[in-house]
């Protein structure tokens, strides 16, 4: 991975609230369900963002990219959300293994999640989804 610069443009922020009883699992990112780029035209990831599976076609599944309910690969189905990011992956070569926060608190002004952005107000629905049977995360 590159080493980030502020020349990039990009400020990696903290999203965690506490890094206690925080667990994490393992994904890998499908480049090509990310669209965001840097000052430098680099394809990334950033910390803080929710990850769904990708269900189609079968050759991208078991890869997982941001949660989005207007995707039509999987990404927009509630219950194949996983997690959120923990990782700032450089997606410009390919796919990249990232780890995955499945359990813990997080700040909701540094979630992104849908149309939602950073430093934005997350709807209670989309907070509801990341407490389920698989999921334990705290939006504060």
């Amino acid at each position: 991975m590159r080493t980030i610069t502020p020349a990039s443009g990009i400020v990696i922020s903290e999203y965690l609230y506490s890094t206690q009883g925080t667990q994490f699992e393992s994904f890998t990112i499908d480049a090509d369900a990310v669209s965001t780029t840097d000052d430098d035209s680099k394809k990334y990831l950033d910390k803080g963002v929710v990850l769904a599976k990708i269900t189609s076609p079968a050759a991208a599944s078991g890869l997982v990219g941001p949660y989005s309910d207007a995707a039509t690969d999987g990404r927009q189905l509630t219950y194949n959300i996983v997690g959120i990011s923990d990782t700032f992956a450089d997606l410009s070569e390919g796919d990249v293994e990232v780890g995955v926060l499945v359990t813990g608190t997080v700040k909701e002004d540094q979630i992104a999640m849908n149309s939602t952005t950073k430093n934005g107000a997350i709807p209670g629905a989309y907070k509801d989804l990341l407490r389920t049977a698989t999921l334990d995360i705290l939006v504060k």
